[in-house]
C-alpha cells in the first residue's frame, strides 16, 4: 500500500468501507418506507386506519418524520416483503428483527394487525422480531400508533431491518461488521500502528463475483472470525462494569411532588428488582431525595442504608441535584 499514492485508500478507509460493505449484506434503513394512515372520527384508538388513507411520510432534515406537539396521534404503516437476497446475500431462513427508535409520549407496534408492544419517551428503543424464518415473498405488515409528548414535537428518529443469522457458528455480515467495527475503534485509539495488520486480514476476505452469494461466503466470514480471535484476548483485558441507575428530574414539566412519588417509586422497584437479581448494583447521584426519604420515609430510607451495607447500593457524584448529561463531559461520566 502506497501513501504517496492518493488512489489508494489508507488502512482505516479500506477498513471502514469493508465494515459498511458487510452490513450492507443483512441489514438496512426502512425509515423511508412508511406511510401516514388518516383515522376517522368515530374509530376506537387503537383500531388501525384503512390502508386507503395511506400517504408517503416526509422525512426532514435529520430523516425523522416529524408531527406537532400536544399529544396529536400519528399512525404510520408499512408492508415488509422479504427478499430472495440483500445486495447479493441470501437471507432465507434468518430471523427478520426491526429496530425502532422514536420520540413519542406512547407508542404502541402492531405486526399484521396485532397488538405486541408498547413504550413512551423513555421506553423509547425496541428490537421486534418480525418473523423467526424468513420465506422470500412472504410479508409483514408493520403499524405503529404514536402520541407526540405535550411539551415537544414528536419524531420517529429510526427504523432499520436487519436479518439475524440462527447458526452462531454463522453470523450474518452485519454481525461481523459490528465485531470490526468495536476492534477497529480499539485499534484507532490505542494501538494505530497495528490497523495496517487488520486491513490486510480483511483483505485476505474472498468476495464472491456471482450473485447471490453462495453458503460459500458465510463460511469465509466464520474463517475470517477466527483469523480476527486473536485480538479478543487483547481487548477483554479491559473491562467495563456497568451499574443500575435512574435519572430523576426534580421539577421537570411536572409537580415537585410527582418527583418524591417517582423517587419512592424508583427506589423500591430497585429494591424489587434486586431480590431477583442480586447481582444489580443500582447508583442514585441526587443527596437531595435522600434527604426528603429521611424526613418522609424512614423506612424507605433505612432500606437504602442497609443495601449501601450489602455493596448494592453505591452513592456516587458530589452534587446536591445531579445535572444534565450535556452540561458535563463523557470522561465526567465515566
Amino acid at each position: 500500500m502506497s501513501v504517496s499514492d492518493p488512489s489508494v485508500p489508507s488502512a482505516s478507509q479500506f477498513i471502514e468501507a469493508t465494515i459498511s460493505r458487510l452490513q450492507a449484506l443483512s441489514a438496512y434503513s426502512v425509515q423511508s418506507n412508511w406511510y401516514t394512515l388518516t383515522a376517522p372520527p368515530s374509530a376506537h384508538e387503537q383500531d388501525i386506519p384503512s390502508r386507503h388513507t395511506a400517504v408517503l411520510a416526509t422525512l426532514n432534515h435529520r430523516q425523522h418524520i416529524a408531527w406537532p406537539k400536544g399529544k396529536q396521534c400519528l399512525w404510520l404503516y408499512q408492508t415488509l416483503k422479504w427478499p430472495d437476497h440483500v445486495n447479493g446475500f441470501s437471507v432465507e431462513g434468518y430471523t427478520a428483527k426491526l429496530a425502532l427508535r422514536w420520540w413519542a409520549e406512547s407508542a404502541d407496534i402492531y405486526v399484521n394487525g396485532e397488538w405486541i408492544q408498547s413504550g413512551d419517551l423513555f421506553d423509547c428503543f425496541t428490537r421486534v422480531t418480525l418473523d423467526p424464518a424468513v420465506q422470500p415473498g412472504q410479508a409483514v405488515e408493520i403499524a405503529l400508533r404514536l402520541i407526540s409528548p405535550g411539551h415537544d414535537d414528536g419524531a420517529l428518529v429510526r427504523s432499520h431491518l436487519t436479518f439475524e443469522s440462527t447458526d452462531e457458528a454463522f453470523p450474518e455480515p452485519s454481525f461481523v461488521a459490528d465485531e470490526i467495527a468495536v476492534l477497529y475503534r480499539y485499534l484507532k485509539r490505542l494501538q494505530p500502528e497495528q490497523l495496517d495488520v487488520l486491513a490486510n486480514q480483511l483483505g485476505s476476505l474472498s468476495w464472491p463475483t456471482d450473485l447471490p452469494y453462495s453458503s460459500n461466503f458465510s463460511t469465509a466470514l466464520a474463517q475470517l472470525r477466527q483469523q480476527l480471535m486473536p485480538w479478543s484476548h487483547w481487548i477483554k483485558q479491559r473491562h467495563i462494569h456497568c451499574i443500575g441507575h435512574a435519572h430523576l428530574d426534580l421539577a421537570w414539566l411536572w409537580p415537585i411532588s410527582d418527583t418524591w412519588e417517582a423517587a419512592e417509586r424508583t427506589f423500591k422497584s430497585v429494591m424489587a428488582l434486586q431480590q431477583d437479581f442480586p447481582e444489580l448494583t443500582y447508583t442514585h447521584s441526587s443527596p437531595a431525595l435522600f434527604a426528603w426519604l429521611e424526613e418522609n420515609r424512614p423506612e424507605l430510607f433505612r432500606a437504602v442504608q442497609n443495601c449501601v451495607q450489602q455493596g448494592q447500593w453505591s452513592i456516587d457524584a458530589g452534587l446536591w441535584v445531579e445535572p444534565e448529561l450535556n452540561l458535563i463531559s463523557g470522561e465526567s461520566i465515566v
